[in-house]
């Protein structure tokens, strides 16, 4: 049975996409959260958008 992820989790991811939209951060500094374990919400939370942002970006995906 998988984890369920807690709320607190959830609200860190949107921020972090947020920021990310705003240009406040970007992927490098998503790269540092993520690899960051002393700050563990942020770090799965970075993790969570930049696969996202992978999943997004694949080459071979079509948009229209």
């Amino acid at each position: 049975m998988a984890k369920k992820a807690k709320h607190s989790d959830a609200i860190m991811t949107g921020i972090l996409v947020t920021k990310f939209k705003m240009g406040q951060i970007n992927v490098e500094d998503l790269e540092q959260m993520a690899v960051d374990t002393t700050r563990a919400e942020r770090c799965s939370a970075a993790k969570k958008v930049l696969d996202a942002l992978r999943v997004r970006v694949d080459p071979e995906e079509k948009i229209y």
